[in-house]
């Protein structure tokens, strides 16, 4: 079975202009946030999304505000879901950057996997742990038109899975974020994948 898994990262946050961590922080949508949310609703329906696709969104605001838009466009309503929530800071979570820089935990000179920000904090490998089944979920359902609407740090690792990396090849790259960007991908019944473009800006 084919299958086009189309990507949306949520659009400007209140947290982009006021200098504070997003995370698990529950922001809204900006003003500009909210139109550009219309506007890749818009594109998606010249992307054909209007058609037989579901979409799923993380449960925070600014996510489901981003897919709440854009469903308004396309006629679809947002499945949330929790696992594909931003990763979590803990005690950072919606801090003021300067804040959240003098009081993390200081990282290792080497990338560490198992690295927590703070203590209460989500490692890599515990945001990896938390999103794999979503992504086996999606992979394996007879689901073949998915939007997915999340967060920049998030989104990276499902690229990264959608791509047949693993944990371990984040050590030598992986995919970065974009504010309002668009990601398609196309898997074909062979489960060969191919990024038809990553973090377009509409």
């Amino acid at each position: 079975m084919n299958k086009t898994i189309i990507t949306v990262q949520h659009t400007q946050s209140v947290h982009h202009t006021n200098g504070h961590a997003g995370a698990w922080g529950d922001w809204d949508l900006t003003e500009l946030g909210h139109e550009q949310a219309r506007n890749i609703g818009r594109f998606l329906a010249n992307e054909g999304c209007e058609q037989g696709y579901i979409m799923y969104a993380s449960d925070l605001k600014r996510a489901a505000q981003t897919a709440e838009e854009i469903g308004g466009v396309l006629g679809l309503k947002p499945v949330f879901n929790q696992l594909i929530r931003e990763v979590n800071a803990g005690e950072g979570n919606g801090k003021p950057w300067d804040w959240y820089d003098a009081h993390k935990i200081p990282k290792t000179k080497e990338y560490d996997l198992d690295y927590r920000p703070f203590e209460d904090a989500e490692s890599d490998r515990d945001l990896w742990q938390r999103i794999y089944p979503f992504y086996e979920e999606i992979i394996s359902n007879e689901q073949e038109r998915i939007l997915i609407v999340s967060h920049g740090t998030a989104l990276s690792f499902l690229q990264s899975m959608l791509m047949g990396q693993t944990l371990e090849d984040r050590i030598r790259h992986r995919f970065n974020g974009a504010s309002g960007s668009v990601s398609r991908f196309e898997i074909n019944k062979d489960g060969y994948v191919t990024a038809k473009y990553i973090n377009r800006q509409v």
